[in-house]
């Protein structure tokens, strides 16, 4: 293509086929201009389209930490909680939308909250499991998922903090905050 782009400059200024080089030389700088700006253009669409993934899943993680069933007058009600979603981290992940440097920190954050929900997904699958074996629910298995809910320092408090840092990272990262997100990205 460079040699190309030679030729046509040099038809040019020899007013060799001068109006045949001038369209030849503008055809190729828009193609050599025109590859970096569909890479980049594909580049943006598939960063704002993982971003309006990620936050959707964020919204439905936040209802089902707020769930109900957690709440500590409401346990044993329920042999089945919900379960925290994480497939669009695990897609962001896998695809390496955000791999610059300017990323770190979303990284940092994302890792954090995927960490933290699949443990509090691994332990509602524990406690599951033990409440349905037992014949009868002890007031212990019971207190146990209470505390695990409601500890300040607890599994779902650090699920919480994690959300709520990757919603702010999230926020600086695309610069609208989360309550106005969804008409931009969705």
């Amino acid at each position: 293509m460079g040699g190309a782009l030679v030729v046509a400059i040099v038809g040019t200024i020899t007013s060799w086929g001068a109006w045949e080089g001038v369209s030849t030389t503008l055809a190729l700088l828009a193609a050599i201009s025109g590859i970096p700006a569909d890479r980049w253009a594909a580049t943006a669409e598939q960063r704002r389209q993982t971003v309006a993934a990620l936050c959707r899943e964020l919204d439905k993680n936040r209802e089902v930490l707020a769930d109900p069933r957690f709440l500590p007058d409401r346990q044993g009600e329920s042999l089945i909680y919900p379960r925290l979603m994480l497939g669009a981290v695990d897609t962001t992940f896998i695809s390496g939308v955000f791999s610059g440097p300017r990323d770190a920190e979303l990284l940092r954050a994302l890792l954090d909250w995927r960490n933290s929900a699949e443990d509090v997904n691994r332990r509602l699958d524990i406690t599951e499991l033990r409440l349905c074996i037992v014949e009868e629910i002890d007031r212990h298995d019971l207190a146990a998922l209470q505390q695990m809910t409601l500890l300040p320092g607890g599994p779902f408090a650090y699920a919480r903090d994690c959300l709520e840092q990757l919603d702010k990272t999230l926020e600086r990262d695309v610069g609208v905050p989360s309550w106005k997100r969804w008409g931009l990205l969705a």
